[in-house]
């Protein structure tokens, strides 16, 4: 079994401590490049996924039967597939001759394995349900062929990254490691591996040279978990860091006036909505009340100004990249005035208490989270509340969502809104994971149900924006902003190309060195 060196513990202190001997610098003369970024996650099971951005390191490790790339969706371990009549079968025909970093060759059994765990009575996946829901089981039909049965026509998973992209795993070595020696270990078919950890701190990947879409021009990568943006712009800036993630504000106006520091981004790869506790916070129910927290919120400005230009007002939870965008709504317009007029005539009195979620970490779908959801919370006060700001890390928040016990009114990131029906799954049906059921349509259900079973793209887009109408005029949610996710690269970088639509698909493998 490949070894992994794993280092506990340690204290993160600045800059220094991260060049120093703990965390080399590398440079792009040995082929080795730094990227500092502030979330470093660690969870290294695609089978388990917690959250969107863990596809920050299964995208180093592992394939899908399809890949991200700057096109969009293609196909990566499955060469082909055919759907048959009914819509209740998918064939996949597999790639052959290729290896996981263990050497084991990788084949049908595989697919199986690793969707099965996904649907699963005990799967912990974060975005398990449509796969349960419409996954009976896997057959495998030969070497390289396996069969995908359905209890229902499933389209979206053509449509949605999250559907498509889960990694393989190898079948044999999950089931002598178990899911535990699996994390320490993990082992995929990726253009990288896992070389070396320091828990909390960094990550190590080394080129994977026997990747089956060529070896990476990188030779080795490390992720370096720096919180401070002035830090991270620091260490770009001395040539101690080679790529630099989540830009926003002052630093992204720094990094424009810098003339050996460039740009590259991942357009609309982030969407963000408002949304209301209902038992909590009862007054919530009122359609006006939500439309007073929408008028009191100067979006542009914070979008200008907070958000440097990175986002733009949401005219809905869909952007223009989504799979089902209806053209021709529009953000709702700032007016303090007449969200004082709009609580007034709820019954609300100035002073009114509630508590609001304080996220102390940012999502690429809303990169510079803590000082846009104060500056939302400043906005909210302005018209009048009392707010009590409930601060979180992802860990709280992620415990705090799925447990139900959101704040009066909490925000809700989706990333790689790439399919306008994965982001209504997720916070606007009833039993959707995120909002916990603060949202009870049922002609949102209904409208769901239809396009998950049509096949016929254009009607299944006609159908997702009957939502998109529908919620433009209930407003169970309120619209924040569509994203992108620039990234500030140093000079040893000669080109990039990211993955359409999301900033956790970072391509590495397409990253090109200066001579």
């Amino acid at each position: 079994m490949r070894k992994l060196k794993t280092i506990v513990g340690g204290a993160l202190i600045g800059s220094a401590l991260l060049t120093g001997a703990a965390a080399p610098t590398f440079s792009a003369e040995d082929g080795k490049i730094v990227i500092v970024q502030p979330v470093l996650r660690q969870q290294f099971d695609p089978t388990g996924v917690i959250a969107t951005t863990d596809f920050l390191v299964h995208d180093n490790l592992f394939d899908g039967l399809i890949n991200l790339t700057e096109e969009g969706l293609k196909p990566a371990l499955a060469l082909s597939w055919k759907v048959s009549a009914d819509g209740l079968q998918i064939d996949f025909k597999l790639r052959e001759g290729v290896k996981f970093h263990n050497g084991d060759p990788f084949t049908a059994e595989d697919v199986k394995f690793s969707f099965e765990r996904v649907i699963s009575p005990d799967s912990i996946h974060a975005y398990r349900k449509p796969f349960q829901k419409a996954m009976e089981s896997v057959e495998v039909l030969g070497s390289h062929d396996v069969r995908f049965h359905l209890k229902a026509p499933w389209p979206g998973f053509f449509t949605g990254a999250r559907n498509a992209l889960v990694g393989i795993v190898p079948a044999a070595y999950y089931q002598k490691v178990g899911t535990e020696g699996f994390q320490k270990a993990p082992i995929g078919t990726g253009p990288f591996k896992l070389s070396e950890i320091k828990a909390g701190e960094w990550t190590e990947f080394t080129a994977n040279e026997d990747y089956w879409n060529g070896a990476p021009e990188i030779k080795a990568v490390r992720k370096i978990l720096v919180k401070e943006p002035f830090t991270r712009y620091a260490m770009l800036t001395k040539g101690e860091a080679d790529i630099l993630m989540d830009i926003t504000g002052p630093l992204l106006e720094k990094i424009r006036e810098n003339k050996e520091i460039r740009m590259v981004s991942a357009k609309y790869s982030g969407t963000s909505g408002f949304y209301f506790n209902k038992t909590s916070f009862p007054e919530s129910q009122d359609k006006n009340v939500r439309m007073a927290f929408a008028h009191a919120i100067n979006l542009k400005d914070i979008a200008d100004n907070v958000l440097g230009g990175v986002c733009e007002p949401a005219a809905s939870i869909a952007t223009p990249a989504t799979f089902g965008f209806l053209p021709g709504l529009k953000p709702i317009e700032y007016d303090p005035a007449k969200a004082k007029q709009l609580l007034k005539e709820a019954g609300i009195e100035p002073g009114k208490e509630i508590t609001f979620l304080l996220h102390t970490e940012s999502f690429g779908s809303l990169p510079n989270a803590p000082q846009t959801l104060e500056s939302i919370a400043g906005y909210l006060e302005a018209v009048g509340f009392k707010v009590t700001r409930v601060p979180v890390d992802s860990g709280a928040y992620l415990q705090m969502y799925r447990g139900g016990k959101q704040p009066d009114v909490f925000y809700g990131p989706s990333s790689i809104p790439d399919d306008a029906s994965l982001t209504m799954d997720g916070w606007f049906l009833p039993g959707s994971v995120w909002s916990s059921g603060n949202i009870n349509e049922p002609a949102y259900v209904d409208i769901y149900n239809r396009q998950l079973v049509e096949t016929d793209l254009d009607k299944r887009i006609a159908i997702i924006q009957e939502f998109l109408k529908l919620e433009d005029e209930k407003r169970t949610g309120l619209p924040l902003f569509w994203c992108s996710t620039p990234f500030a690269i140093g000079p040893r970088v000669k080109d990039w190309t990211l993955g359409l639509g999301s900033g956790y698909h970072m391509n590495l493998d397409t990253v090109k060195l200066t001579n």
